[in-house]
C-alpha cells in the first residue's frame, strides 16, 4: 500500500485558519480521532531549536502547535508539549517563540527534557541502547510538528530530523561528535525514529526557512500544512514542494536504504490540494558537493580531501557576536573548537572544527557565517 499524505494550502497564521486547516488537512487520514484515543497522553513535538522570535522562522508556529492541542484535546488526551532546545531552557523558549500564551489558553502542559532514560532498541543501526528523553516514555503517543527549513550540514529538517530534539541537552553535541558524516548521523536519526515510534507528522510548511537554515537562512512563504503518519512521506513531498531532489537528503537517503517509509512519489498517495500548484521552485537551498564517485573513480584518499576542501567553514561576525558563548557551549569538541574572545583569525580552529555547524544552528544573533571554501571557484555546483 501506498503511504498517505496529506496536503492542504494555508494563506497565513490566523488562529482559526490554521485550526481549520489542520482539521481539514487530517481528515483524510481519519482525523485526528484515528491517532489519539480518549485518555492517551499525548507530547506533541515541535521544533523549539532555540529563543527566536516567531517572525525568523526558525521554530514551529504558535498557531500550528495551538491547533495540534486543540484537535488532540478534542479527541479526549491530555496534550505536553516538548522539546530539548539547542539554546536555553524549554520554559525561556517557549515564551521566546510566543508559545506561552498558547499554553495558558489551552491548559497545555511543557514535559521538560531534562530526565533521561535508556532504551534498548536491537534493531537500530548507531545506537542499540539510547538515551532519551524519559518523557516519550510516560507518554501513549507522539505527534511530531516540524518546520520545513534547509539545513546547512543535513540539507533539510522536517519531519524525521525533528526528532533528533528527543536527545536531552548537551548528548546532541556528543552524538554530533561521535557521528562525523551525514549518513551516520542520519542513521541516528532513524535510531531515534525507531524508538520513538511518532503517530504521525504535521508540519509547518506555511512559512519555512530558504537559504542558510535551519536557523541563519531566511523566511519563506510556500503556504502549506502537510500531514501523513508516515514521516518519510511528509519529507519527500516537502522537499518536492521546494525543488529540492529527496534523494540528496541524507535522512531520506537513509530511510530509502533501510526501507523506512516512502521516499518516492510513486510510492506515495497524496490527497488534499494539488501540491503542484503550491511549488517554490526558486526557493534557495544548501550548496551540496555532487558525488564524485558517480562522475568519476578518484581514489578515496583524494575524494576525502575535495570533500574535506569543499565543506563550508564557520566564522564569527563581530559586528553582531554578542559573545553570549551559546557557540562554545554548543560545540561538541573537547576544548570547543570555537573562541568567540579571540583575535578575528584565531577564533575558529580549522583542524578541530568538526564541520557540524552546531554553532551556526544555535547561535540566537546569526553571528556566525558559512564561508564557502575555495574549491567552490573551481568545482561549480
Amino acid at each position: 500500500m501506498r503511504s498517505l499524505v496529506s496536503i492542504k494550502q494555508v494563506e497565513d497564521y490566523s488562529p482559526g485558519r490554521v485550526l481549520s486547516a489542520m482539521r481539514a488537512c487530517l481528515d483524510p487520514l481519519g482525523g485526528m480521532n484515528a491517532f489519539v484515543r480518549p485518555g492517551q497522553k499525548v507530547l506533541l513535538k515541535p521544533n523549539l531549536l532555540g529563543p527566536f522570535a516567531v517572525e525568523q522562522a526558525v521554530t514551529t508556529h504558535p498557531a500550528i502547535v495551538r491547533a495540534a492541542i486543540l484537535l488532540a484535546q478534542e479527541a479526549g488526551a491530555k496534550v505536553f508539549v516538548g522539546d530539548s532546545p539547542g539554546v536555553g531552557s524549554l520554559p525561556f523558549v517557549a515564551k521566546a517563540c510566543g508559545l506561552r500564551p498558547v499554553l495558558e489558553e489551552t491548559g497545555a502542559e511543557l514535559a521538560e527534557f531534562g530526565t533521561s532514560t535508556e532504551f534498548e532498541a536491537p534493531r537500530n543501526q548507531i545506537a542499540k541502547r539510547l538515551t532519551l528523553a524519559k518523557a516519550i516514555a510516560d507518554v501513549d503517543v507522539i505527534v511530531t510538528l516540524p518546520k520545513l527549513k534547509t539545513h546547512g550540514q543535513m540539507t533539510f529538517t522536517g519531519a524525521l530530523k525533528n526528532q533528533y530534539g528527543l536527545i536531552p541537552g548537551a548528548m546532541k553535541s556528543h552524538w554530533h561528535f561521535r557521528l562525523q558524516r551525514k549518513e551516520w548521523l542520519a542513521a541516528l536519526i532513524l535510531d531515534i525514529h525507531r524508538v520513538a515510534r511518532p503517530a504521525l507528522a504535521i508540519m509547518d510548511a506555511i512559512v519555512g526557512m530558504e537559504g542558510k537554515g535551519p536557523s541563519g537562512g531566511r523566511p519563506r512563504f510556500v503556504g502549506a500544512m502537510l500531514a501523513s503518519p508516515d514521516l518519510a512521506a511528509a519529507d519527500t513531498l516537502a522537499c518536492l514542494l521546494i525543488g529540492l531532489e529527496p534523494r540528496s537528503v541524507p535522512v531520506l537517503e537513509a530511510a530509502r536504504n533501510q526501507g523506512l517509509g516512502a521516499t518516492s512519489p510513486a510510492e506515495m498517495e497524496i490527497v488534499g490540494e494539488d501540491w503542484r500548484a503550491l511549488r517554490v521552485p526558486d526557493f534557495e537551498k544548501v550548496s551540496e558537493l555532487e558525488d564524485l564517485l558517480r562522475i568519476v573513480p578518484l581514489p578515496k584518499s583524494l575524494l576525502n580531501w575535495i570533500r574535506e576542501q569543499w565543506t563550508a567553514r564557520p566564522r564569527i561576525i563581530n559586528s553582531r557576536c554578542t559573545q553570549c558563548d551559546a557557540c562554545v557551549d554548543g560545540c561538541p569538541v573537547s576544548p570547543p573548537a570555537i573562541h568567540p574572545d579571540a583575535p578575528p583569525n584565531r577564533q575558529i580552529d580549522d583542524d578541530a572544527c568538526i564541520r557540524c555547524y552546531c554553532c551556526h544552528e544555535f547561535c540566537p544573533h546569526h553571528a556566525i557565517d558559512l564561508k564557502p571554501p575555495w574549491l567552490t571557484r573551481w568545482l561549480p555546483l
